[in-house]
């Protein structure tokens, strides 16, 4: 890992997929479980990655939106391919891979050289979440063009609260029940209140599973179960008003902040007694 430092301070050329292949080889092991290494998909998923991270600023300094963009391009295109639905994805190590050695400007690009965790493999790493999220999410192509609404519908807070709960991100059912039911909150009460009710929700949810196990639920208790933790979690706050067209968090910040004093009173008549 302490060879990533070197990232953040030059402006060399990225290495060859044969050179990195060679530079690495002493740190690249092969599971014993038989299958083998497939150069055409290695290269494929690295040349993948680094299109779609150019379409969104990279290699220069990257904005929020553009890091989200990069985020939702890229967990379409990994959770669609058809050769990465295979259990061997579900290894941390398989996306270590990936993030240490065929796509670390990438990872220095989209967090930096010192966010370890998300070089190694896990929930946090930088391809592993977004591999998990697609497929989590995908509605499949049925869905037609609504097919990745909740991939590109939920906000990063949502996402994390989701799938780094193991509880939740296990069961998929769960997951996508959990994402609709923000969704739909998010609808009626603004997406910008949604951190807290989400918290509230997800910890609701979590232990009602220990008295119930929610994945034998048919779909349609588990989205009622859902409805009941978000609609609970978000008892005392109002609707947004049906007249402005407008996104909470599309407002500029002074004028989010104007609303919240109008919807508590503050402001209200004179200050003096």
């Amino acid at each position: 890992m302490e060879d990533l430092e070197r990232l953040a301070d030059t402006d060399a050329e990225p290495l060859g997929l044969d050179r990195r292949l060679t530079e690495y080889e002493a740190w690249i092991w092969y599971a014993p479980s038989g299958g083998s290494v497939s150069p055409e998909l290695v290269a494929e998923i690295q040349t993948e990655m680094t299109a779609i991270a150019t379409r969104h600023g990279y290699p220069e300094r990257a904005s929020e939106k553009q890091k989200s963009s990069f985020d939702f391009d890229a967990a379409k295109w990994l959770a669609g391919h058809q050769h990465l639905a295979s259990p061997e994805l579900l290894r941390d190590d398989v996306w270590a891979f990936q993030t240490c050695v065929m796509l670390q400007e990438l990872v220095v690009w989209r967090y930096s050289a010192r966010q370890r965790a998300r070089f190694a493999g896990g929930v946090r790493n930088t391809l592993q979440r977004l591999w998990m999220r697609g497929r989590t999410l995908d509605l499949g192509e049925e869905a037609g063009s609504r097919r990745w609404r909740l991939l590109e519908g939920l906000s990063e807070d949502a996402m994390v609260q989701i799938f780094e709960r193991a509880s939740i991100a296990s069961d998929p059912n769960f997951a996508r029940a959990i994402a609709e039911g923000w969704l739909t909150t998010a609808d009626r009460i603004g997406r910008a209140r949604m951190e807290d009710v989400m918290r509230r929700a997800t910890k609701l949810l979590r232990l009602r599973n220990q008295i119930i196990d929610l994945s034998f639920l048919a779909p349609e208790e588990l989205a009622a179960e859902v409805s009941l933790a978000f609609s609970r979690s978000s008892a005392r706050i109002p609707q947004v008003d049906p007249t402005d067209d407008v996104r909470d968090d599309k407002r500029p910040f002074m004028s989010r902040i104007g609303r919240a004093f109008r919807g508590t009173g503050v402001g209200r008549g004179s200050l003096s007694n």
